[in-house]
């Protein structure tokens, strides 16, 4: 490539609007559209008649996985045959095939962008296809771009990968006009109901709360295969009428639901970074959160704790809640706080190492 020229990726993405199942397809979205301004991208996506139906349930990671990511590679690979590229980035583990096989044919660089691992959604002992995929690609990679250096140390720590080909570089968020809000009372989760995110520690926490402070209400938004566990948890409990449980909901609606929240609460297992806390931060909401998390190194004024410790997230909720000062000042400081963190911040670093990458 002559000096001067911009670079052209070959993308790889598995979510993208308006088949979006969680926080990676709004990444994909917010640094594909910012990368635009700087490379020359092809975005290569399955196809619609394969993502329609998930989108519809919002499960996109159930059934059989492994035919679908064979699909998807062998639909990726004959497209890449039409594109003069320079470098394959792919996004997440069901793109890692695909770019292991288009990296062997036209011996370009790959770049993967670990957003999620196996470790996270399935523990430290589990040790399945996926952990063995994720391992591989990663070995064979070029470099690896990492959404935190929580996610790097566990590259480093769980699959042995060398640390000199991991880069850091933390999500952003979207510019938004934000009206003023209105706090009710009112304590929010946002994302999937799975193991991973702990929604049962939520309502662990939730009860804890209300002990305190009886009128406080609570949101849970977001589907998974806990959802109906959830939902009967809060009832054993006795504090379902204290609960909203909305489902998936749009941008539209989660930006209506933040303009309403005096709290927002992930107490995630592990989260590589936890976007929907940054975005809370947008509107200004303190910010209670997992320290086995990303998005902690960038909300450095957040209430944490360890995500087995309920009884301190609950305390720090608590004191939020009836604390009118306290509260104001992690509002202020949530403000302050997303701000560095655009898309185009994570873009213009994505950028430098295409420009690292590309041969000279």
């Amino acid at each position: 490539m002559k000096i001067g020229m911009q670079e052209r990726i070959l993308m790889l993405g598995w979510e993208f609007p308006p088949f979006i199942n969680g926080g990676l397809g709004v990444a994909c979205e917010g640094l594909t559209r910012a990368l635009t301004d700087h490379v020359d991208l092809t975005l290569i996506l399955p196809e619609t008649s394969q993502l329609h139906p998930y989108h519809e349930s919002q499960n996109a990671y159930s059934g059989d996985l492994d035919s679908r990511v064979n699909y998807f590679t062998r639909m990726a690979l004959e497209r890449s045959k039409d594109d003069y590229f320079d470098i394959i980035h792919a996004h997440d583990w069901m793109t890692f095939r695909a770019g292991l096989k288009i990296k062997l044919l036209s011996n370009k660089p790959l770049v993967l962008h670990i957003h999620s691992l196996s470790f996270d959604r399935a523990g430290p002992e589990v040790r399945d296809w996926i952990f063995n995929l994720e391992k591989l690609a990663m070995t064979q990679a070029d470099h690896v771009i990492t959404v935190s250096e929580y996610t790097k140390s566990i590259c480093i720590e769980h699959y042995g990968i060398n640390p000199d080909k991991i880069q850091p570089i933390h999500n952003g968020v979207a510019s938004i006009t934000t009206t003023p809000s209105q706090p009710e009372n009112l304590v929010t989760f946002l994302g999937r109901m799975t193991q991973q995110k702990a929604p049962l520690n939520f309502l662990k926490i939730a009860d804890k709360v209300l002990k305190n402070i009886p009128d406080t209400r609570f949101a849970m938004a977001g589907t998974g295969d806990q959802l109906e566990e959830v939902i009967q948890e809060s009832i054993r409990l006795k504090i379902n009428k204290r609960i909203q449980f909305p489902g998936f909901i749009d941008r539209t609606k989660i930006n209506s639901l933040f303009a309403r929240t005096s709290v927002y609460c992930m107490p995630s297992v592990s989260e590589p970074f936890g976007l929907s806390a940054l975005e809370a931060a947008q509107f200004g909401i303190p910010t209670v959160i997992s320290k086995q998390s990303g998005v902690a190194e960038v909300l450095t004024n957040s209430r944490t704790a360890d995500h087995w410790d309920l009884n301190l997230m609950a305390s720090h909720i608590t004191e939020l809640l009836q604390n009118k000062e306290a509260h104001a000042k992690a509002a202020e400081h949530s403000s302050q706080d997303h701000q560095t963190y655009t898309w185009e911040r994570s873009a213009r670093l994505v950028h430098k190492t295409y420009q690292n990458l590309r041969p000279s």
